[in-house]
C-alpha cells in the first residue's frame, strides 16, 4: 500500500468518512435540538414555541438554511456507502455478505425502536434499517441504474406534496393540517407532560413515535432516505467520499451545491413567511423546498468537507471530528440521552423554557463534550460502546 492511501485508510477505516461523519452527527443536533426543547409540532412551525420574535427569528433562518434536513441527508447518504463498503470488506474475506448484513439492519431495527420508544421519538434508526435492507440488492448495480431509480425515489415525495396541495380543496387542506395550528391549552398540556416523571411522557412519545415511523415514513421518509442512500453508494464507488477527487472538482461541489442550496432555501423560507406560516402550505410546498435545498446543501457541504481534508487544514478539530465520525452510533444516541435529561421532566424539566439563542447554546455545550471525549474514548478503546455491542451482536454466532 502506497504511503497516500495508508495516510488516507488505516485499521480498515477511511478517514474523510470518518470525518464527513463526525460533521454530519454534531450537524444534526442543531435540527433536532428544537425537537427536543419544544412541543413537537413546533419543528415545522416556528412560530410556535420560541416563536420568531426578536433574535428568534435569526436563529430559526440559520436552522432553516443551513441545518435543516441538511446534516440528515450526508448522513443518509453516508449510510449507504456504509453498506458498499461493509459488504465489500465482508466478501474480501471470502464470506457471504448477506447474512451479515441482514443482522446488522436487524439489530438496527431493535436499537431504533428502543431509541423511538424509550428515548426521543424522533429516532432515524428505524428507517436507516428499514431502508438498508432494501437497497442492499442494488449495491452492485451500475452507476447508471442506481443514479436512475435515486432520482425515481427522490421525486415521488415532491409528486406526492403537490398532488396534496393542488388536489385538495381549501376546506379539505385546512381540516387536514388543522394540527399545525394547536391551540393555548393543547400546547400546555403538553409541556406539562413532558416537564413530568418519565412514565408520564410515554404516551406522548409512543404517539409520536408511531405517527413518525408509519404516515410520515411512508409520505416522506422512506422515499428520501433510500433515495440518498443509493446517491451514497454512487459516491463512494466514484471515489467522491474518500477525498479521491482534485481540489477542483471539490470547488465545484462546493459552488453548485451551495449557490442552488441556498437559492432554493432563501425562496422557501420567504414563501413560507408569505404563507404565514400555513400548515397545509409547510407541509406540502414548503417541504419540497426542503427535500431540493436539504440535497444541494448536503452536496455543498461534503465538497467542503472533502475540500478540507484534502488541503489539511483545521487538522487538530479533524482529528477530533474523525474520532467523533467513528463513535456516530455512541454519539447520536447519546445526544439524545443528554437532551431529554436537560428538556424533559425525568431530568431539568426545561422543556417549553429556552429560546432559540439558548437552545444553540445548549447545541455548542454538547459539541465540546463529545468533541473531548471522543477522542479520549478512542485512545483506550478500539471502538465507541454501541459500534462494540452492535458488531458483536452482528458478529454473534456467525461463522
Amino acid at each position: 500500500m502506497s504511503s497516500h492511501l495508508q495516510s488516507k485508510i488505516s485499521n480498515n477505516r477511511i478517514h474523510s468518512l470518518d470525518l464527513l461523519r463526525g460533521f454530519a452527527v454534531l450537524g444534526i443536533l442543531i435540527m433536532n435540538i428544537t425537537n427536543f426543547s419544544q412541543v413537537n409540532i413546533a419543528y415545522l412551525n416556528p412560530t410556535i414555541g420560541a416563536g420568531l420574535e426578536g433574535y428568534n427569528q435569526y436563529f430559526h433562518a440559520f436552522n432553516y438554511i443551513f441545518a435543516d434536513t441538511r446534516f440528515m441527508s450526508i448522513f443518509s447518504i453516508l449510510f449507504g456507502a456504509g453498506v458498499v463498503l461493509f459488504t465489500r470488506n465482508v466478501e474480501a474475506k471470502g464470506k457471504r455478505s448477506g447474512a451479515l448484513h441482514y443482522k446488522r439492519m436487524f439489530w438496527l431495527l431493535i436499537f431504533g425502536f428502543m431509541h423511538a420508544y424509550f428515548i426521543w421519538e424522533g429516532d432515524i434508526l428505524v428507517a436507516y434499517a428499514i431502508c438498508g435492507c432494501l437497497i442492499f440488492f442494488f449495491r452492485k448495480k451500475s452507476i447508471r441504474t442506481l443514479l436512475i431509480i435515486s432520482t425515481i425515489l427522490f421525486i415521488v415525495p415532491l409528486t406526492l406534496n403537490l398532488m396534496t396541495y393542488y388536489g385538495m380543496t381549501i376546506d379539505e387542506l385546512e381540516s387536514t393540517f388543522a394540527f399545525f395550528h394547536p391551540s393555548s391549552e393543547q400546547i400546555a398540556t403538553e409541556i406539562k407532560i413532558m416537564q413530568g416523571s418519565f412514565l408520564k411522557q410515554m404516551p406522548i412519545r409512543l404517539e409520536n413515535a408511531i405517527g413518525f415511523q408509519t404516515v410520515f415514513f411512508m409520505i416522506e421518509t422512506f422515499w428520501r432516505t433510500a433515495s440518498l442512500m443509493l446517491l451514497g453508494m454512487i459516491l463512494y464507488r466514484k471515489g467522491i467520499l474518500s477525498a479521491d477527487k482534485s481540489i477542483t472538482y471539490y470547488n465545484k461541489m462546493i459552488l453548485t451545491g451551495f449557490v442552488i442550496g441556498l437559492i432554493v432555501s432563501l425562496i422557501g423560507l420567504i414563501r413560507a413567511y408569505d404563507s404565514e406560516w400555513s400548515g397545509a402550505y409547510v407541509m406540502n410546498i414548503g417541504a419540497n423546498y426542503k427535500l431540493v435545498s436539504g440535497l444541494f446543501m448536503a452536496i455543498g457541504y461534503i465538497g467542503f468537507v472533502m475540500w478540507c481534508y484534502k488541503k489539511g487544514i483545521f487538522k487538530k478539530l479533524q482529528n477530533r471530528l474523525q474520532a467523533t465520525g467513528r463513535m456516530a452510533f455512541t454519539n447520536y444516541i447519546g445526544m439524545s440521552v443528554i437532551c431529554t435529561l436537560i428538556f424533559n421532566g425525568h431530568g431539568l424539566g426545561l422543556y417549553g423554557n429556552l429560546d432559540r439563542l439558548q437552545q444553540f447554546l445548549v447545541v455548542v455545550a454538547i459539541w465540546i463534550l463529545i468533541l473531548i471525549v471522543s477522542p479520549l474514548l478512542l485512545k483506550k478503546y478500539r471502538f465507541g460502546p454501541l459500534e462494540w455491542l452492535w458488531r458483536k451482536l452482528t458478529y454473534f454466532s456467525h461463522s
